[in-house]
């Protein structure tokens, strides 16, 4: 019976975000809570699904120890064969035989949110998250508490200003209270602390075993062509000036990171440790040989520094090793291998593949994520929740206070429905600044589906307008949790899959970014890795893979403000067939501010870099500018210095230098074509370390030697030039 100051209301739905979120009534999940003392729901529970087992997909037992509470969830084919062995009535059917079972009795009734696209579900376990508004004086708000039997269980949780407060009738109406409190005046915001009950986003499940545990034919294949051509490469890499390949034993298999250029970054950054990772996950291994942390971590379940996860919870470790395995020697490498991980335990597992969490856990860990003595510069989110205030209130928070002000860039899984809707959080992409999407793809460039060559015909990569990016998300080398617990008896996995593996790539290559240019602000790390994705599909952004996969080289060329191109070729000139070296270079602005190139500067060295012997500068006046994410650039074609040697033995040195000056975009948004004027502050920096490259040989090559895998400038591109022909002494300036 309603007590008779309790709101009553026939329509379900909550409030988050000022907006009414629809529930339904689950048609699969049953909570069941003790009534005597000696009676173990968790063993009645037990005994229910034994007597259910011979259905083709298990009744899972679930635990949610913190508010003594045993779920049963039955399948989700609820309507074929499992109704057929439960009976007609399903979850009613449940339901009886949990009555006729003495000592316990049924728990809260559990809801779905009505129009999510993951599978979530909810049960209101007596508790409320209100905020009052400013000028809600003390009284009124205990006079508003006491109507509707509430009283407050813990202050400023999650967030400053916030009461978690409890019911003291056992017969309310938790959600319709929470409504009336968020319809009342002196109130900002209120909602239910619901208990989220969700599959793990990178276990998506084959008749209920492990996604990583299936290998098709197709994979084989491609793993195969992968392997030879690393081979071929790693033989070529001296020869090509090009990224030496980790020794991690791991590396070679590591397809996702050569499809993201990852090794071509690393020649840029490999990231560095001042720059952290928060895997909001259920816990990271701590004592894991290959995930380099910075301490302290969270725990929001037990309020300490330690995450450790429980039992079999390997989902966080993997997660961070996809972000940031060390290069170490050990197991494999991830995106950001100079980076460290800050672990923020937010969920646990509770069988089944399921995990639990609640709104003010989410909120606190992302809370304690951002501020110090953790600090972390980017948020990465591999996971699903019903739509929440102070969840969204959290990521909000990262945008203003995280990183100083600058903003913390988050990354966010799309889900594995293998169809829309993109899930909560990642739908807050459109919203939050330097907050993204991401979806997943295979070897071959695919939106991950069921029906994608990778084999994996179980799941696919939820998708809508909300993506903003895609990341490798099938077959991915991560770590396991230390001992027989987690996916495999080992400490690593091969086959980590979901948009949970894809989303870490995106941290990953956010920290790199982050290592390159300290100073960006989180929407700045946004669009560069908009603009300077690999476009799939439809020619610009599209649901499937938003702007693109990711492709770290070129955000990291975008990250450093100017960047160049370099072809040196050794020619040999005069009757003693002295040696020379003909250049040619490219700068170029790949990035999201607007540059100015000021000087620049080749000089030519002996064969010790001893002693410069010859040099070309360039000092324009004004300087050349160079509009942000363009073609514009400066080239200057035909250099020719003075080298070491003839034809018979020879060497060249050159380093190249430059000084610029940047202006950064005062405002997000697509595209970016701002005018010095409209942007906001100004930089001038120095290349302070020249790029350097050097050739020997014995006689004449017969091919331009590179740097850096850049292919030689073509004479006739178009671009500003110079060129300069010392044995003519003529120089030519060509403005385009």
């Amino acid at each position: 019976m309603a007590s008779k100051n309790q709101p009553v209301s026939t329509e379900r739905y909550y409030y988050a975000d000022g907006r009414k979120v629809p529930l339904n009534v689950s048609a699969r999940f049953l909570a069941i809570r003790g009534t005597s003392e000696g009676v173990s729901a968790r063993s009645v529970a037990a005994g229910i699904a034994e007597r259910l087992s011979t259905m083709s997909a298990p009744v899972q037992v679930l635990e949610v120890p913190e508010y003594s509470l045993t779920v049963i969830a039955l399948p989700p084919a609820t309507a074929g064969a499992a109704r057929a062995k439960a009976g007609e009535a399903g979850l009613e059917t449940l339901r009886a035989m949990v009555a006729a079972e003495p000592g316990v009795a049924a728990g809260p009734q559990v809801y779905e949110p009505a129009t999510e696209g993951a599978e979530v579900a909810l049960v209101p376990v007596g508790e409320i998250l209100v905020k009052f508004k400013p000028d809600a004086g003390k009284e009124a708000q205990r006079k508003l508490l006491d109507k509707y039997n509430l009283e407050v269980k813990r202050h400023d949780y999650p967030e400053p200003g916030v009461d978690l407060v409890v019911v003291t009738k056992d017969d309310l109406d938790i959600i319709s209270v929470a409504n009336a409190l968020q319809e009342n005046p002196l109130v900002e915001f209120a909602q239910p602390n619901f208990v989220h009950l969700a599959p793990r986003l990178g276990e998506a499940l084959a008749n209920g075993a492990p996604a990583h545990a299936l290998r098709g034919p197709m994979v084989e294949e491609f793993n195969a062509v992968e392997r030879a051509t690393a081979a071929v490469l790693t033989e070529e890499e001296d020869a090509l000036a090009g990224p030496a390949a980790p020794s991690d034993p791991g590396f070679a298999s590591q397809w996702n990171l050569r499809k993201i250029k990852a090794p071509e970054a690393w020649e840029i950054s490999q990231g560095s440790p001042s720059i952290s990772i928060a895997i909001l996950d259920e816990g990271c291994d701590m004592t894991h040989e290959d995930i380099v942390y910075k301490l302290p971590g969270y725990d929001a379940f037990s309020g300490d520094d330690n995450p450790q996860p429980d039992g079999n919870d390997a989902h966080g470790t993997a997660c961070a090793g996809v972000a940031a395995m060390p290069i170490n020697g050990k197991g494999g490498v991830g995106v950001a291998p100079g980076c460290k991980i800050v672990g923020i335990r937010i969920a646990k597992g509770i069988g089944g593949g399921y995990w639990s969490t609640t709104d003010a856990k989410v909120a606190d860990g992302i809370y304690k994520a951002v501020q110090a003595p953790r600090s972390a510069d980017v948020l990465s989110n591999s996971y699903s929740v019903s739509p929440s205030t102070v969840v969204t209130n959290a990521f909000k928070y990262a945008q203003t206070h995280g990183r100083g002000g600058k903003g913390c860039p988050i990354a966010a899984a799309a889900g594995n429905s293998d169809a829309p809707p993109v899930i909560y959080p990642a739908r807050l992409s459109p919203t939050i600044p330097g907050f993204m999407a991401v979806s997943a793809t295979n070897e071959w460039d695919q939106r991950k589906s069921r029906t994608s060559l990778d084999g994996e015909t179980w799941w696919g990569s939820s998708y809508g307008p909300e993506v903003d990016c895609a990341a490798p998300g099938v077959h991915i080398y991560a770590p396991d949790i230390t001992g027989p617990a987690g996916y495999s008896s080992g400490r690593y996995v091969s086959n980590f899959n979901g948009t949970s593996s894809a989303t870490p790539h995106v941290a990953g290559l956010m920290a790199l970014i982050l290592s390159v240019d300290p100073a960006l602000r989180s929407w700045e790390v946004e669009e560069i890795i908009k603009r300077t994705a690999d476009d799939l599909g439809p020619a610009g952004r599209d649901p499937e893979f938003g702007f693109g996969r990711i492709n770290c080289r070129r955000a990291l060329e975008a990250a450093s403000k100017i960047w160049y191109e370099i072809s040196v070729t050794p020619v040999f000139l005069g009757a003693g067939k002295e040696c020379y070296m003909r250049i040619n270079v490219r700068m170029y602005n790949p990035g999201i501010n607007t540059v100015r190139l000021d000087a620049l500067t080749v000089t030519s060295h002996n064969p010790t870099w001893t002693a410069e012997i010859d040099r070309f500068e360039y000092r324009p006046n004004p300087g050349n500018v160079l509009a942000p994410f363009t073609d514009q650039d400066v080239r200057f074609n035909g250099i020719l210095l003075k080298a070491n040697g003839n034809q018979s033995a020879w060497s060249y040195r050159w380093a190249l230098n430059w000084s610029y000056t940047f202006w950064r975009p005062s405002a997000p948004g697509l595209p970016l074509t701002a005018a010095v004027s409209a942007n906001e502050s100004a930089g001038t920096r120095v290349n302070a370390d020249p790029v350097k490259g050097s050739r020997d040989g014995a006689a004449p090559a017969g091919a331009p030697g590179t740097s850096g895998h850049l292919a030689p400038l073509a004479q006739d591109a178009l671009g500003d030039s110079i060129t300069v022909d010392r044995q003519t002494r003529q120089i030519t300036v060509v403005v385009r």
